[in-house]
């Protein structure tokens, strides 16, 4: 279907790049695991690309593809060490050096790419689909072990756009994270904070049923687990102390746009976790 492909990958924009990445996940939906979305597959030659956009992030359609070609987990590793390259790749694209000045993101190559609208808004009451799919994904992959090791990490950033995500995310994730939304195909694209990515309505409970590995259908697509150590981590790290220092970094002197578009969501964040 894609005889581009067989080219160089380097002459392909983003917008070409995304068009196979999508077949994967509509096509797993609707048709179930096929041999050539799973044995040949753009992963490692797309890496380096990740953080190209057209409309989406390229890194959300290579997240989704693979999180369609393993719903129940990666039970069944097409090398010794497949697990750990893809996380230690494909996990930790957020950290890439492209992405970062310094201790706060390089604003426009990450999250959030413009304000360029009429009304001259970042959406940053919404999750970015490069971090939202990133989280999802290293919650759904990640030994259960290293969960809690991780999710501190992440909250340690001090980056003020960064902490106004991880507070948009984990008010967005409530639902899931509480096992009241199953799989991200029940996220509703009416909500606030919004966090889908590109494709995620495809990830379903269908998928894992349908999978051909010889794993056993995963109920939910985050292990209990892993659903619980955040929960854990969220309500310990969350302090009554620390999240007003969180506050004051995100946005009431620092950046002030981040406060207007946050408006209620850091609220709303106090009432559903810190106790």
């Amino acid at each position: 279907m894609f005889h581009e492909l067989l080219g160089s990958l380097d002459e392909m924009t983003a917008e070409n790049l995304q068009e196979p990445l999508a077949e994967i996940a509509t096509g797993t939906r609707s048709f179930g695991p096929m041999e050539e979305w799973s044995t040949w597959y753009l992963l490692g030659a797309l890496l380096p690309r990740s953080h190209e956009a057209f409309v989406s992030y390229l890194l959300e359609s290579l997240l989704t593809g693979f999180m369609a070609i393993y719903p129940n987990g990666i039970y069944r590793e097409p090398y010794k060490g497949f697990r750990e390259d893809v996380l230690l790749t494909l996990g930790r694209c957020m950290m890439d050096s492209m992405c970062w000045n310094g201790s706060d993101i390089a604003i426009g190559k990450v999250l959030r790419q413009s304000n360029n609208n009429p009304n001259q808004v970042w959406v940053w009451w919404d999750a970015s689909g490069d971090f939202t799919a990133s989280m999802f994904f290293c919650l759904k992959y990640l030994p259960e072990s290293s969960v809690e090791p991780w999710l501190r990490s992440v909250f340690d950033i001090p980056s003020p756009h960064w902490r106004a995500q991880v507070i948009v995310w984990l008010v967005g994730a409530h639902g899931i994270l509480n096992n009241v939304i199953r799989w991200p195909s029940e996220f509703s694209m009416e909500a606030r904070p919004y966090i889908g990515w590109e494709w995620s309505h495809c990830l379903k409970a269908e998928m894992a049923a349908a999978d051909d590995s010889g794993a056993p259908p995963v109920p939910t697509f985050i292990p209990e687990g892993a659903r619980t150590s955040a929960l854990n981590v969220v309500r310990s790290y969350f302090s009554e102390n620390r999240f007003p220092e969180w506050l004051d970094c995100i946005s009431i002197s620092t950046v002030p746009y981040l406060e207007a578009e946050l408006a209620e969501i850091p609220s709303t964040f106090e009432a559903l976790y810190v106790h």
